[in-house]
């Protein structure tokens, strides 16, 4: 297996063109669909859902302790005791802008 980041590269493309899996070198069927044979595939689906499960455990641990501190939980600022809202101000309109492509309107106190 080679080391050096050019050198993978070279050895994936070539399996690719060949028509072999660029992971792990097995011939694969003219039919399949896919670059990698099923075995790879496997692996790359187990890996990354062992590991989405890790971060959003995480994720959701940090939701829960920032809620608790009263914190915005996506940037960690801290609010106001008053504050009614679980996000900031500037993570409401970041929301916003990203819900309905405009920015958000804000209340003017008298």
């Amino acid at each position: 297996m080679p080391v050096e980041p050019s050198e993978r590269r070279i050895n994936y493309s070539k399996n690719k063109k060949q028509g072999y899996c660029p992971r792990c070198g097995i011939k694969k069927r003219k039919t399949d669909k896919f670059v990698y044979c099923a075995d790879c595939r496997g692996y790359f689906r187990d890996y990354n859902e062992s590991i989405s499960v890790k971060v959003n455990k995480a994720r959701k641990s940090k939701y829960k302790q920032r809620i608790k501190n009263n914190q915005c939980p996506r940037c960690g600022v801290k609010l106001l005791k008053r504050y009614t809202k679980k996000l900031c101000a500037t993570c409401l309109d970041k929301q916003y802008s990203y819900n309905y492509g405009k920015k958000r309107k804000t209340v003017k106190k008298r």
